[in-house]
């Protein structure tokens, strides 16, 4: 009942496990088999990240000591089914903050004990292989600082000797700190630190300090301060030791006294440093500092006496006033303005003087001109020889004073300006006229006037300046006169005038075949001018209003090639052409320039050159002698016609058969007249038939047809054939005849009809 076992089968169990163990290993070492490159990743498979998120538990605002989770979420995938770690970074203001390798979703950062430093904005980013995705930033906001604490090394100390403060926030976290100190409610330290306390060493003058400090944390994008710490309270002693100055003789003195200050120190017989300063100048010593000067009106001020010893600082001042013996001297001019030619004076007093202590005439005064002493006249002329920098000098009891300079210059008179119009002087325009005087003192005030009328005024400061005005012409006159009138401080000012010629722009310009000088045509009327060839073409332009010379200037109508240009002296001018033809039909248009640099162009005049009479003469003749040609031609076709036929209806007796029958039709469109020949054997005779076109005759093939048509019917006829001519009664003969006579006669329309006969000369006719 069991079957035979293969021969795998009937191998032993431990050599066929050892085989399979081998199996396994070879395939699991990388060594064994090697992988080509680029297949390893293949094997690996597709990442991808799915997008990461960032929250913040239990909320994004926070109180101080809360603990805080910052929670971030990212989900890595792979095609394979290998599970792999993957990296998850947490940032705080872009500054990593940690990292971790996890494969799971969800990786919190958590903060146990939430501070004001805590506070920020968090990110963080998820990391597999060569991908990475980062979450958006989430806000966290921790309310709430330490109060600080201060402490002090000593509570009551000499003024000499300072204290160490402390100021503390032990609980806070972070490296940003700034400490601020505040004396009795004024802030008189502060300092930056990356620890959460600061030390500071604090000099106080004499008295009772209230001492209190405050610290302030330093995040991104703010700052935050916390509260003020409790206050302590310092007892600082003074010291015996103090500062003095004196004044002598007093501290109220006329300049030129003797004066000296002294500053000492008393309570001490230790040495101090001593220093002893004014806003001019600083004396330093031990102990003792004195100055002596003569007093001058500067050394007037506050004086002040400093003594320093370790951290104490004494001061002592006083205030001294010294009283001018006379005032600086000024310097003055009568009149205070002067133009050459005027007579003027210097004078030099001082407006104070202490005549408890000198009189005027104590004070000597002296002039300088150029740093030399000049001897001033009671009166002098100005010129330019006194032109200079004056000064003067004031002496009384050893002490001199100087004025300040004085520089001298006589004014000059302005000259007569000159007036230049900058543009041509065109109705209608703006131009620019220009006033400068050559000399003058400044300021210059020019005026400028058309005619007696009042256009402008301007105000000229700089040293080569000028008055530039612009003014429109709105008179259309002949000639326009402009006048400048210069004015400075002096008496009087100085006048010039120019007349200009004002060039009026061409106006309402005119074109016309008509002589516009007798013909009045208005500028917009259209015209259209016909001449005949051979004639002389004048086309006339002329302008209503415009200032000579003017230019004329013809066109072809859409052609920028001038024709003929002409200027003249007057408002007209005329393009000719002495044999007009058929090309120059067409449009024509003129322009009229002046000196103005304007123009106007005229409308358009359309010109017909028609034929020459003599040409149209000459046509009716020639084509009256080739309609004569043409009669001359018909009628004589006509005659030599019936000549012809008048021979062909002649009877020839030695050919005809007593049966023949000659039948001649003859047909002309013109008449409407049919003919019929009919000739015997017995004597030829001519007969002719008239009838009307209308007759309705059947021989009358081609009606349209000028030409004469013959039809001849022959008929044998017995020898006395008279009776075969085709009769009517005795005198009618019809003017139709049958194509074929039947018999001895022919039929003939009975329509009426005028015979006509002609015999042979040659036989004598025969008649019945």
């Amino acid at each position: 009942m069991w079957e035979t076992p293969g021969p795998l089968l009937r191998m032993k169990p431990r050599p066929l496990l050892t085989l399979l163990i081998l199996h396994t290993f070879l395939l699991s070492t990388p060594w064994a088999f090697p992988e080509p490159p680029g297949q390893g990743a293949e094997r690996q498979g597709v990442i991808y990240i799915s997008p990461v998120t960032m929250t913040l538990e239990p909320r994004s605002s926070v109180k101080r000591g809360e603990r805080v989770a910052v929670v971030c979420e990212g989900r890595v995938s792979y095609s394979s089914q290998v599970t792999r770690s993957h990296k998850v970074t947490f940032f705080k203001d872009g500054q990593a903050l940690d990292t971790k390798e996890t494969q799971d979703i969800t990786v919190s950062y958590n903060i146990m004990s939430a501070r004001v430093s805590h506070s920020g904005r968090y990110k963080c980013r998820v990391e597999a292989e060569d991908k990475n995705s980062d979450s958006s930033e989430v806000l966290l906001t921790v309310t709430g600082l330490q109060t600080p604490e201060l402490s002090i090394s000593e509570s009551r100390i000499p003024e000499d000797r300072g204290v160490t403060a402390t100021c503390h926030a032990r609980d806070e976290l972070g490296a940003s700190f700034t400490f601020y100190f505040y004396e009795n409610g004024e802030e008189i330290k502060y300092s930056p630190s990356d620890k959460n306390e600061f030390k500071v060493q604090l000099n106080f003058t004499p008295g009772r300090k209230t001492l209190r400090c405050q610290y302030a944390v330093r995040l991104a994008d703010n700052i935050v301060k916390s509260e003020m710490s409790e206050n302590i309270t310092i007892d600082v002693e003074a010291l015996s030791i103090k500062a003095d100055i004196s004044v002598w003789p007093n501290r109220n003195v006329v300049e030129g006294d003797h004066l000296e200050v002294n500053c000492t120190v008393s309570g001490s017989n230790s040495s101090v440093h001593m220093r002893l300063l004014t806003n001019k100048w600083h004396q330093e010593g031990n102990n003792t500092v004195s100055r002596g000067l003569t007093a001058k009106p500067q050394d007037s001020g506050r004086y002040e006496c400093i003594l320093t010893t370790g951290n104490v600082r004494k001061t002592a001042s006083a205030n001294v006033s010294v009283t001018e013996l006379f005032s600086e001297p000024v310097m003055t001019m009568n009149p205070p303005l002067v133009f050459e030619g005027m007579q003027f004076n210097f004078s030099c007093s001082s407006k104070t003087i202490m005549t408890s202590r000198i009189s005027h005439g104590d004070v000597m005064y002296t002039i300088y001109k150029d740093g030399r002493s000049f001897k001033a006249d009671s009166m002098m002329t100005a010129a330019k020889s006194f032109d200079g920098n004056y000064s003067c000098l004031a002496e009384a009891r050893g002490i001199s004073k100087s004025s300040r300079d004085f520089i001298f210059k006589a004014k000059e008179l302005v000259s007569t300006p000159k007036l230049e119009v900058l543009d041509k002087v065109v109705l209608g325009k703006t131009i620019r006229i220009r006033c400068r005087s050559e000399r003058g003192s400044l300021p210059i005030l020019y005026t400028l006037k058309h005619g007696q009328q009042w256009v402008a005024s301007e105000t000229v400061s700089q040293p080569v300046g000028y008055a530039v005005f612009n003014t429109t012409i709105k008179d259309e006159v002949d000639n326009l006169d402009f006048s400048c009138h210069a004015q400075n401080d002096g008496p009087q000012g100085e006048n010039s005038k120019q007349s200009h010629r004002v060039i009026v722009p061409p106006r309402k310009v005119t074109i016309s075949l008509r002589d516009t000088r007798v013909v009045h045509i208005e500028s917009h009327e259209i015209e259209e001018g016909n001449i005949e060839e051979g004639d002389t073409l004048k086309i006339y332009c002329s302008v209503q209003k415009g200032s000579p010379p003017i230019t004329f200037s013809w066109y072809r109508y859409q052609q920028k090639q001038v024709l003929y240009t002409k200027k003249v002296d007057n408002k007209f001018g005329v393009y000719i052409v002495e044999r007009a033809g058929k090309e120059h039909e067409g449009g024509y248009y003129c322009n009229a320039t002046n000196q103005s640099d304007m123009g106007e162009e005229s409308r358009i005049l359309i010109i017909q050159v028609k034929m020459a009479s003599w040409k149209k003469g000459l046509i009716a003749v020639l084509c009256l002698l080739v309609l004569a040609g043409i009669i001359g031609v018909v009628w004589y076709k006509v005659k030599r016609g019936q000549r012809r036929m008048a021979t062909d209806l002649s009877v020839k007796p030695s050919s005809a058969t007593p049966d023949d029958c000659v039948t001649v039709s003859l047909r002309n469109n013109a008449d409407d007249v049919y003919y019929s020949k009919v000739d015997t054997d017995v004597a030829e005779s001519n007969i002719w038939c008239k009838s009307s076109s209308d007759s309705g005759s059947e021989l009358s093939a081609e009606e349209d047809s000028s030409d004469v048509e013959y039809t001849e019917v022959m008929h044998p006829q017995p020898a006395n054939t008279a009776q075969a001519l085709c009769r009517k009664g005795t005198e009618t003969v019809y003017s139709e005849l049958q194509n074929s006579c039947q018999g001895a006669e022919c039929s003939i329309d009975d329509e009426g009809a005028v015979e006509y006969i002609h015999l042979n000369h040659d036989e004598a006719p025969i008649m019945q």
